[in-house]
């Protein structure tokens, strides 16, 4: 073969080192299959480590716009309190302007309905339910038959002044409340799980009848 080529270089004029080196680099290198191996893996984790901070990142985006929403939310409700406060304000001036227009007894027979109603919807809706000690009604009763006559009796005389029709709206507003609120507290029962103590003991016995017969 090292024969060949130096008759060949010679017959061409180029020197036998030059033949074989440019033999040489010609041949492309030959790679292990291991150092294959290896760089596949490398190139996996790589991507693997490219892919876990990109996902980062659009965590950490989402989380961004996810806080920017939350405060977008925190503002809507602050400015929703706002609008009810306002609507209120909006429900006094109406009520005051309805005082001024009616004649005096009219409105001492409103007031009066509006408290009496108050006092049976209590009753109505406390029907099926534990109901609170006879000295307990008696004080409710007493303390809304004095507001409705605080109220109903300047109406009747005359006296119609804003800040009456105001704290007329406040003290309904107040019982509605206070009437919902007790009812909600009435229907908090915190305790064992009846319903389901009652059926495992049923599966227990169910369970001894049967030892019994075997």
């Amino acid at each position: 073969m090292s024969g060949a080529l130096r008759e060949a270089g010679a017959q061409h004029g180029v020197p036998v080192e030059s033949v074989l080196m440019t033999e040489t680099d010609g041949a492309p290198p030959r790679q292990n299959a291991f150092a294959l191996v290896g760089r596949l893996i490398s190139g996996m984790v790589r991507l693997a480590k490219l892919e876990l901070q990109h996902g980062r990142q659009e965590i950490g985006a989402m989380v961004g716009e996810a806080g920017i929403g939350a405060a977008m939310v925190a503002g809507a409700v602050v400015v929703a309190l706002i609008s009810l406060a306002t609507l209120d304000v909006a429900i006094v001036l109406g009520v005051a302007a309805l005082f001024e227009a009616l004649p005096g007894l009219v409105v001492a027979i409103i007031i009066l309905i509006v408290f009496v109603g108050i006092v049976v919807v209590a009753v109505a809706t406390g029907v099926g339910a534990t109901r609170p000690p006879g000295w307990a009604v008696g004080i409710g009763l007493l303390a809304v038959a004095v507001l409705a006559g605080a109220f109903a009796l300047p109406a009747y005389l005359g006296f119609r002044a804003a800040w009456l029709t105001a704290l007329f709206v406040f003290t309904t507003q107040l019982l509605v409340a206070g009437l919902i609120g007790w009812r909600g507290v009435r229907r908090i029962k915190i305790g064992p799980p009846k319903e389901t103590i009652a059926s495992v003991q049923e599966e227990v016995a169910w369970a001894k009848r049967l030892l019994r017969r075997g």
